[in-house]
């Protein structure tokens, strides 16, 4: 039985549309941190909620929308490296892979969970409102 060829080996136009992708989901991540903070780019700075001229017409993005955007852009980054770089898929061959990298990803988020779950409750229960700090 003879492999396909366009599966074992991508070409070059796969990893170029995955850097693309990758690239504009950076662009897009920095973009929106810089929102945030405020742009300035040579003499024009741009402050949040600011026009250059000194015009009230942008609108300052809420904290939480940016901080879940950069999450989502995170996830969709990771998602483009494994499909373009890594191409792991759910074609019958690289499932197997992709079952294995889904299986690590859930031990490591109970293990990471659990250890900041422990870390706030004996956080908890070491500054209990009961007990004065000057007595630990």
């Amino acid at each position: 039985m003879k492999p396909s060829s366009t599966e074992n080996h991508p070409n070059m136009a796969t990893y170029l549309s995955g850097f693309l992708l990758a690239l504009l989901l950076t662009v897009l991540a920095f973009g929106l941190v810089g929102v945030e903070a405020g742009v300035c780019l040579k003499s024009i700075c741009i402050a949040p909620g600011k026009l250059p001229f000194g015009e009230e017409t942008i609108r300052k993005i809420p904290h939480g929308f940016i901080v879940s955007g950069i999450f989502v852009l995170a996830v969709l980054q990771i998602v483009v490296h494994l499909r373009y770089f890594l191409h792991l898929g759910f074609t019958s061959r690289s499932r197997w892979n992709t079952l294995a990298i889904l299986f690590t990803l859930l031990i490591i988020i109970f293990m990471v969970g659990g250890t900041l779950w422990i870390m706030h409750d004996l956080s908890d229960q070491m500054f209990s409102p009961g007990l004065p700090r000057d007595s630990l």
